[in-house]
């Protein structure tokens, strides 16, 4: 074999080893990625340093960055860290924009949505959701995809239950109930049907009426007695059974529920779930008279509330100190273009003026020398 073919079969062994390792780390990735994804609500941390590992290391706009910057929105977002998940999440939706990706478009802007309604930012809500309606309605989504829209009613009752009342808000758990119904093999779409139902019930039991709230509970305990949720589903349908029972002055009942599940709420590092834990606790313990447990867990409820409220506050304020310096930077950039314009009209002014001063000089030197050899 000749020099030369050699060479060549060692290049394209190269090659081959090289597009051999580029695939082995894609498909690496792409396990970390389905772990983040998979640990997004039962270990959120976990999940956003995988996800960040993912992120880092996958090519530039690339649908596993995408998909990772998508997984670390969601986790950020389970943490309270809603400043973080908003950051990750325009970050995404840079990417399907640039792909004309519309279907994580539409998942994208409605996750967005969802981040500010629970800061209960409703004009920015509402401003995310109806671009995703609009893309959804431009860009007609497959069926299995359907639930996206779904979504968007969901997300649109959490906001109405928060801000109207839960009337309204029913209606709207309704709508997104009827599409995700429509999916039955659908495992995402059963999962929100699941959340749906959960949420419709405690509009129910807000309003006091327990009849319909254990209907809508008796439906998301059959979902999940078909299919594995995570835990914080779980965790919020058991929580939601408690108020059920407490409505109904069944506080022993309600106590139960809530003591067997309070160390698995307290894992998942979700202070509004731990919260709600807490003030249930306190509520209950003083409806039975039993004042040092009422004091104790009030406490916690107190301390939690702070930490709740802090971590609220500290992304409201990064969310505005963010929108005060991009208009500080269009304000920044429209008054250099603004001072580039000036200038540019005070040189085109001096201009003109130079030329006519220029130009009457000389009509005047002419008009001398006409007349001087006039006298001549």
């Amino acid at each position: 074999m000749s020099y030369q073919n050699k060479f060549t079969v060692l290049l394209f062994t190269f090659l081959l080893l090289g597009i051999w390792e580029n695939a082995k780390a894609q498909k690496d990735l792409t396990v970390k990625l389905a772990q983040a994804n998979s640990k997004i609500y039962s270990d959120p941390q976990k999940s956003i340093a995988l996800a960040s590992e993912v992120y880092r290391k996958a090519p530039k706009d690339s649908d596993l960055q995408l998909s990772s910057l998508i997984a670390l929105g969601a986790a950020y977002g389970e943490t309270f860290k809603i400043e973080k998940a908003i950051e990750a999440l325009t970050g995404a939706q840079k990417i399907a924009e640039l792909k004309n990706d519309y279907v994580n478009q539409v998942r994208i802007l409605s996750f967005l949505g969802y981040q500010y309604q629970a800061l209960q930012i409703n004009e920015k809500t509402h401003t995310y959701l109806d671009r995703a309606e609009d893309i959804a309605n431009r860009h007609a989504l497959p069926d299995s995809l359907l639930y996206l829209r779904g979504n968007n009613y969901s997300i649109k009752a959490l906001m109405y239950k928060e801000t109207l009342d839960c009337n309204y808000a029913v209606e709207y758990f309704n709508k997104a109930i009827t599409i995700y119904k429509k999916l039955k093999n659908n495992e995402v779409a059963n999962t929100n049907l699941c959340i749906a139902y959960l949420q419709k019930s405690l509009c129910f039991i807000e309003n006091k009426k327990p009849d319909s709230a254990k209907i809508s509970l008796t439906e998301s305990d059959h979902i999940i007695k078909k299919m594995k949720l995570t835990d914080d589903i779980e965790i919020s349908q058991q929580l939601a059974w408690a108020k059920y029972y407490a409505l109904n002055k069944k506080y022993s009942a309600s106590n139960s529920i809530l003591n067997n599940n309070l160390q698995k709420a307290k894992k998942m590092s979700q202070l509004g779930i731990e919260m709600d834990f807490y003030h249930l606790l306190a509520q209950n313990y003083l409806e039975i008279n039993d004042v040092s447990k009422y004091k104790y867990y009030s406490n916690l409820y107190t301390e939690t509330k702070k930490k709740f409220s802090e971590a609220e506050k500290n992304s409201i304020t990064h969310i505005i100190n963010k929108a005060l310096e991009k208009t500080e930077a269009n304000n920044y950039s429209f008054s250099g273009k603004k001072f580039y314009a000036i200038t540019i009209l005070l040189v085109v002014i001096l201009g003109f003026t130079i030329y006519f001063i220029t130009k009457s000089y000389r009509l005047k030197k002419k008009m001398k020398d006409f007349r001087s050899n006039q006298k001549l």
